[in-house]
């Protein structure tokens, strides 16, 4: 067994959850309008078409969303990650303000703005993960990214519990709003006063080497230094000679890269991930027959049971590679969510207000499904696609996936309202039916290798079946 290279493990996930704390505020804001979507509608004077009002409500922070991962690569080629981070946080703290005043514009303009700072985090978080953690814990700091969104949407839940079931919570909706400030406070302060580096590989493609290696030798034995350095030198220079040479962006390698990565992020979303995650309190209103108490215990199961198989994922990620993950997760995905559509055929009508086997059967299909994707696309994708994408492509692959996001977000309350979850959630079936068939034939393993060998895996073109 070799000899560890850094110092300690604890230091770097100190480091790495300072970073996540960005997931925590991405995690909350996706989800805190889930249960106070009644106190919006009534404390907003919310009427008419409820379904498009609403649906703009849950799809705004997604095109935010789409908007801050497109910028946050050159943000961060201009500032580094931690300045990125920085300003991430300011435009979330502006977001949640903009929230408080009782105008449905202003808290459209609010969502839109703090969608803007979860898009970047959603970039940024996982390349300070992937530049600064060793290989050897890769596989389970990627998973705290997905673990920390799944606290997030777990603790607004459990706050989702308190709101009125009548939507009579004006302060208590604005203690809820104010709340996700504090979160990014928190790593403003530690930004500015204890993780104040970027990673080595900001300073070497500024040719600040004395830097990077400083930096390096806080974090490994000094023993290993030069050669962590020269090793993360050479990798850098690879890549900008292929840059200078115009072979990089347009090459087969990196377009097909590119494809795999934001088709990745399109499959995880039209998974039905975020349905569930944005109308749990409405699907499970309709499921129980209209019991609130009821509803809101089985939303804090589904933030539970995001944040315990998200925990399980961690050894599993270190002990196992990309593409079994993704492929068996999402082939349980799929005939999960293929009983949720055929039990949801004889869900009872909203007049007979009664939980029935079939209801039952629909509730624990859906808690494998969320189970099943914690272990396999939920951070699966966000690893892969640090694995095989540059800052540029990481950036295009999370605007498909909040693109994706909005879309779902937008008319998935219409479908189900007026098709039915066996129609809407049929739909999600399909989708994940040919992302498992995309996966098997287009996905190559990738842990355990560096750039340069990625770069080649993919130039060739062929994925072994067998890994």
């Amino acid at each position: 067994m070799s000899e560890q290279q850094h110092k300690s493990t604890s230091q770097f996930a100190l480091l790495i959850s300072n970073a996540v704390l960005g997931a925590f505020f991405f995690g909350f804001s996706v989800s805190y309008m889930n249960p106070a979507i009644k106190t919006a509608d009534t404390q907003f004077g919310i009427t008419g078409d409820k379904d498009l009002i609403n649906g703009l409500i849950n799809a705004f922070p997604a095109l935010g969303a789409a908007a801050g991962a497109i910028t946050s690569g050159k943000i961060q080629n201009q500032f580094g990650l931690r300045t990125s981070f920085l300003f991430a946080d300011l435009i979330g703290v502006a977001g949640f303000l903009f929230q408080l005043p009782l105008y449905l514009a202003t808290l459209l303009i609010g969502r839109l703005v703090i969608g803007y700072a979860v898009g970047m985090n959603s970039s940024l978080v996982p390349q300070y993960i992937k530049e600064f953690s060793p290989e050897s814990l890769s596989g389970p700091f990627g998973a705290m990214f997905q673990m920390t969104i799944n606290i997030g949407c777990l603790v607004a839940l459990i706050m989702g519990m308190f709101f009125d079931a009548d939507g009579e919570s004006l302060d208590y909706f604005r203690f809820v709003v104010v709340f996700p400030m504090i979160i990014c406070a928190l790593r403003i302060f530690f930004l500015a006063f204890a993780f104040q580096d970027n990673p080595p590989s900001y300073y070497i493609y500024r040719n600040k080497f004395k830097t990077a290696k400083a930096v390096i030798r806080n974090y490994y034995k000094r023993r290993f230094a030069d050669q962590i350095f020269d090793e993360l030198k050479q990798q850098i220079e690879a890549k900008q000679s292929e840059t200078s040479d115009s072979k990089n962006q347009d090459s087969a390698s990196y377009r097909s890269r590119l494809i795999v990565g934001c088709t990745l992020q399109i499959i995880q979303q039209f998974s039905g991930i975020n349905a569930v995650l944005i109308y749990s309190s409405g699907l499970f209103i309709n499921i129980t027959g209209g019991n609130n108490e009821l509803k809101n215990w089985l939303n804090i199961a589904v933030g539970l049971v995001n944040l315990v198989f998200s925990m399980i994922a961690i050894p599993l990620l270190k002990n196992f590679g990309r593409r079994p993950l993704l492929l068996l997760g999402t082939s349980a995905c799929t005939l999960f969510l293929g009983f949720i559509s055929l039990f949801s055929f004889f869900l009872p009508s909203e007049e007979e207000y009664e939980v029935t086997t079939s209801a039952v059967m629909v509730i624990v299909f859906m808690f494998l499904y969320l189970a099943a994707f914690q272990l396999s696309l939920g951070p699966v994708v966000w690893i892969y696609d640090a694995d095989v994408l540059d800052e540029k492509g990481m950036s295009i692959a999370v605007l498909c996936n909040w693109l994706g996001c909005a879309i779902v977000a937008q008319f998935f309350g219409f479908i189900n309202n007026h098709g039915g979850m066996q129609t809407s959630f049929g739909l999600f079936f399909g989708f994940c039916l040919l992302g498992t068939i995309y996966i098997y034939f287009q996905v190559k393993e990738t842990k355990g290798k560096n750039p340069k060998d990625i770069d080649q895996m993919f130039m060739l073109g062929k994925v072994d079946l067998d890994d």
